[in-house]
């Protein structure tokens, strides 16, 4: 028996569909690449945008023809609004909430045919991940958001945040350290927040002190704080995996500007595991528009906390992400977008056209910027971050970097430098999963070409 997976959507989906690939393995399945061939196809689906779950919609119609042909089991799971739930319902044989990973193993034991070991852990985040990289490993630490971005599917779609409990985390990363793993990235859909539903664990920032979740727009303040054997905040288990033995890099995502502490931006300052790379995402440059999003913060809070990044961290790879077209955004309000991404000088921005998300905040806004004008800004803004990136990278000719490459393809080895740029190399050899020193010899907007220099 063989399955297909598709995943959609960010790195968390990627980590969810790693523990996914376990339970179907444990059941009897393999993996094939060829989707015609399965016996099981499963998508692991992402609802920030209508795209994928437009794409989700179009295959679903093509298995619904193959299943009047041959026996043929989808699963859906992932990000999936209650929206589109109860239309992919009938679509779908199997549609189930990534955390409940343990009731799907069991009603796929059910089956048949399928062979069930029937040692599926209860728990989502005790569920050995199946790693598809022998070098590179997500390990997620929280799962869930409290922000209520007034655009964002993600507390409706993970629920509110949770964050896992520091002692599995450090044991798991142990445990790939150990395996040889040289690059480990931290996930949450804030990581910033992490610890933060922890007794005894309060956020502090620059005049402020936060022991409470802010208020969301369902109007409900916080979930019960819990207890766990040795409460940590994200700096703290930052520094603590940073701190344990062996060769690798460690990186995390996302965070929010708003939880962004001095302690934070110390320890990836001071630890020299933790990688110059911050992903920081501004969404818009008008205070007021930000203010229509739920972000928290002001352009100049924002303002203030990368100044404190780049006095501590001269090298940092500052990236971001920036909806344009958001409802009520006047052409003002998007020069402002630029004349931000100009001053905070990006090295990357992930630019999106707005789309409404059923049941969100501003799912009830009016629209009112047409198509072809989020075309036509999302067109202008890259040309304004494609200027900006291209300054970033030229100032990094003639300088060596460390680079772990990832693959190898037509006698070039391609990886990302410390600070996460893309790199390549001309290479007689494959590379793959180790770590070399690179002279950089060319740069582009989005690229580096270096030569081997150790």
């Amino acid at each position: 028996m063989k399955y297909f997976l598709q995943v959609f959507g960010c790195q968390m989906n990627l980590s969810d569909a790693e523990r996914l690939r376990t339970v179907l393995e444990r059941s009897g399945y393999t993996v094939t690449t060829n989707e015609s061939e399965a016996d099981l196809i499963a998508v692991v689906a992402c609802a920030v945008r209508q795209s994928p779950v437009d794409r989700i919609y179009g295959r679903a119609r093509r298995w619904r023809e193959w299943k009047k042909k041959r026996p043929l089991i989808t699963v859906l799971t992932g990000c999936v609004l209650g929206h589109d739930q109860k239309k992919l319902t009938s679509v779908f044989d199997y549609l189930f909430p990534i955390t409940e990973l343990d009731a799907f193993s069991l009603t796929l034991a059910g089956r048949s045919h399928a062979h069930h070991e029937n040692n599926v852990p209860t728990d989502y985040f005790f569920i050995p991940p199946k790693h598809t990289s022998f070098f590179q490993a997500f390990v997620p630490i929280s799962i869930g958001c409290n922000k209520f971005c007034s655009y964002c599917a993600v507390p409706y779609t993970r629920g509110r945040e949770t964050s896992r409990d520091p002692k599995e985390i450090i044991h798991e990363t142990t445990e790939l350290i150990r395996a040889g793993y040289k690059e480990i990235t931290l996930l949450g859909q804030n990581v910033n927040s992490y610890g933060n539903d922890f007794e005894g664990i309060a956020l502090n920032l620059p005049g402020r002190t936060v022991h409470k979740y802010q208020r969301g727009r369902d109007g409900q303040l916080e979930i019960a704080k819990r207890s766990v054997s040795q409460p940590m905040n994200f700096p703290s288990l930052l520094q603590t995996i940073a701190q344990l033995p062996g060769q690798f890099w460690l990186r995390f995502i996302t965070s929010h500007p708003y939880d962004l502490t001095d302690d934070l931006i110390s320890v990836i300052a001071q630890e020299n595991k933790v990688t110059p790379y911050l992903h920081l995402p501004i969404q818009s440059g008008s205070d007021r528009v930000l203010r229509r999003m739920n972000r928290l913060y002001s352009v100049e809070q924002y303002r203030d906390r990368v100044q404190k990044i780049r006095s501590l961290i001269p090298a940092v790879v500052l990236t971001t992400d920036i909806i344009v077209g958001f409802p009520g955004e006047t052409a003002d309000d998007f020069q402002k977008t630029c004349l931000a991404v100009r001053e905070f000088n990006y090295d990357l921005a992930y630019l999106a056209q707005y789309s409404p998300r059923p049941g969100t905040k501003s799912a009830e806004f009016r629209d009112d910027v047409p198509r072809l004008e989020k075309k036509k800004r999302e067109r202008k803004l890259n040309d304004v971050l494609r200027q900006v990136a291209a300054q970033q990278n030229k100032r990094l000719v003639n300088t060596a970097t460390d680079v772990l490459f990832d693959r190898y393809k037509n006698g070039y080895a391609y990886g990302k430098t410390f600070g996460g740029k893309n790199i390549r190399v001309k290479s007689a050899h494959d590379l793959t999963g180790t770590f070399r020193n690179v002279l950089i010899t060319k740069a582009t907007a989005w690229h580096l070409e270096g030569t081997l220099h150790d």
